[in-house]
């Protein structure tokens, strides 16, 4: 693969570029001719998004409406950006289940009538004397009002509901393709497991090493060699709690999925991945219901929607605890290379080594009878993990 080709990080790779407000309104007026009021940045790993309110008055023609609500300029970290079909593959499937009927921020032509373009943003705050400028591709979404999910009590309803809307999701993909998610790797995709032991160095408990040796091995042993027995398709593959959008219901209190964002990790791969990322970050988000057991509902409400068999089944243990070691292994690495955003990329920390070490030691047999026994009593749903486990 030639460097141009390269799409997962190296170890000590900037590709993050630094945007602030200023960059924010001159990107916005230039590419858009949109002023922008006000801004607020987002939470990201590797890319830059920043919330902005613009004046009503534009010479965009192909803005018809100014979004009361705002926009969401969306800055690609400098190593995706080289992969302008990739870009067009997410645009391309937004597109197609906002269609669908999935509310999603849909992007927004630039001046020259274009979903994207590449552009120059400097790697640190001394712009001035700054020697790299990383080449990041700008778009613009509009932005959907309602809150993120996490911070939520999660309740029964709600984890159903997310659940529900995870598989929705793949229903709604099952019918689209695009060749670049075929052949777009990142760190961050499932597939990819096995690359965390280039960043196990930043892990400097012995104990938790071993840890993530353990769960990388098994990934591997049960899961990489029977990929061609596992359900595939395009996946959003990083549905979580940043990326749930909810709204909280005026008579109660509680709180309902209305929308999912940021389709920046999609690719065609298991559909077995798609669920067990979300669970990993319910179970450990759950603090009203057993963590477990809050896996146990969000597998529910999935399988209401999209069915998996036995063997995609049989390994979602495998799949949660590797999501799991990707965001406690790339969190750690994250905060040592970029300490501004540690504590978005040490979310999972706080709480993740514990729960890890608690998940990966309970028995198959514990925790999908556990799991079973929420979709069978709960909502009638013969959940065939397999007898041989």
């Amino acid at each position: 693969m030639s460097e141009n080709e390269r799409t997962v990080v190296k170890p000590g790779e900037i590709i993050r570029p630094y945007i602030d407000l200023d960059i924010v309104k001159e990107v916005s007026k230039r590419l858009y001719d949109l002023e922008v009021l006000d801004g607020k940045e987002l939470n990201s790993y590797d890319d830059r998004n920043y919330h902005i309110h613009v004046s009503t008055k534009t010479t965009n023609s192909h803005i018809t409406h100014v979004c009361f609500h705002g926009y969401v300029l969306k800055v690609l970290n400098s190593l995706d950006s080289r992969h302008e079909d990739y870009v067009e593959a997410q645009n391309g499937m937004i597109l197609h289940v906002a269609e669908k009927g999935i509310s999603t921020p849909r992007p927004v032509k630039n001046i020259n009538g274009e979903l994207m373009s590449l552009e120059s943003f400097p790697c640190d705050q001394n712009r001035s004397k700054s020697e790299i400028n990383l080449q990041c591709l700008v778009r613009l979404l509009e932005y959907i009002p309602g809150r993120i999910l996490r911070g939520v009590p999660y309740t029964t309803s709600l984890l159903t509901q997310i659940g529900n809307m995870t598989g929705r999701l793949d229903n709604a993909l099952t019918d689209f393709q695009h060749p670049a998610h075929t052949r777009h790797r990142r760190i961050w995709n499932l597939t990819e497991v096995s690359d965390l032991r280039r960043f196990i160095y930043c892990i400097r408990d012995e104990d938790r090493s071993r840890l993530i040796q353990d769960v990388i091995h098994s990934f591997q042993s049960d899961v990489t060699k029977n990929y061609n027995l596992l359900k595939s398709g395009t996946l959003h593959a990083d549905v979580n709690d940043y990326n749930i959008l909810v709204s909280e219901q005026p008579t109660n209190g509680e709180y309902d999925v209305i929308g999912v964002l940021d389709f920046g990790d999609s690719v065609y791969s298991c559909y077995v991945f798609e669920i067990a990322i979300i669970m990993c970050y319910v179970i450990l988000e759950s603090d009203v219901i057993d963590p477990i057991d809050a896996g146990g509902h969000t597998l529910a409400g999935f399988l209401q929607e999209f069915l998996l068999g036995r063997e995609d089944l049989k390994v979602l243990k495998q799949c949660v605890c590797a999501r799991f070691a990707q965001s406690l292994v790339m969190g750690d690495y994250s905060a040592e290379n970029d300490p501004e955003n540690a504590e978005y990329v040490l979310s999972t920390a706080q709480k993740g080594w514990t729960t890890l070490k608690t998940l990966w030691q309970m028995s198959k047999q514990e925790l999908y009878g556990r799991w079973s026994r929420i979709c069978q009593e709960h909502y009638g749903i013969d959940a065939n993990f397999g007898d041989d486990l």
